[in-house]
């Protein structure tokens, strides 16, 4: 069945934005004397923030009360816009474009709310016929709830579309929804992504266009 929506993830994937998350994250951290790596902070990528302080907690033995979880989660946020926008990968307005012309629906899933994608993308937003965010959702990724929420918007079925993902659990949560994954080398290496399930693997957003043009 020939290819007719593309699925971007929105951080990591169309915005260099990772590199911020994990500042913030390990600011919050910070203030309460604990270390974390961005690569932690990859791994979890896909949750809401909020879920992504819990976990790194948990895995910390940590026993922090719902109000010191809230009060993180606020400095994390505020650090995080703090930055200000973050830019485009390279290529990814040039192909988002390209694949409008080409007739192809474009969506984003991302485990972010839906203010931070309007204050990443900006007007390019309005090139996507589909949004789904954490405020769209009950569970977030590793579940496919995402993923099959933006298959409902669209109307399709999962095999006219491909999904481009940097992280390990967006790349579950698409195949548990039963989508074909190009993973992109912006934040985490090849093994992890295949290990997750991507079905190819490219070293850019822009280079996803080698797979997207043969299915087209």
């Amino acid at each position: 069945m020939s290819l007719r929506a593309v699925i971007f993830d929105v951080d990591g994937v169309l915005v260099r934005s990772m590199e911020n998350h994990a500042a913030a994250y390990q600011k919050a951290f910070a203030e309460i004397g604990v270390a974390i790596r961005p690569e932690e902070v990859y791994a979890n990528e896909g949750r809401r923030s909020r879920e992504v302080i819990e976990s790194l907690a948990q895995e910390r033995g940590l026993d922090l009360s719902e109000a010191k979880l809230e009060e993180m989660n606020r400095r994390k946020q505020a650090t995080f816009y703090a930055f200000g926008p973050a830019p485009l990968y390279p290529g990814v307005r040039d192909l988002l474009e390209r694949l409008h012309a080409h007739g192809l629906r474009l969506a984003a899933v991302t485990g972010t709310n839906r203010a931070n994608v309007h204050h990443h993308l900006g007007e390019l937003v309005n090139l996507f016929d589909v949004l789904v965010t954490s405020d769209d959702v009950t569970r977030t990724k590793p579940d496919p709830e995402p993923y099959l929420k933006a298959l409902e918007k669209l109307r399709l079925k999962p095999e006219e579309c491909v999904v481009v993902e940097n992280a390990p659990l967006g790349i579950r949560a698409a195949k548990a929804a039963g989508l074909r994954v190009v993973g992109v080398l912006t934040t985490n290496p090849p093994d992890v992504l295949r290990k997750a399930g991507a079905d190819w693997v490219e070293p850019s957003t822009a280079d996803a266009w080698k797979v997207l043009e043969g299915l087209a």
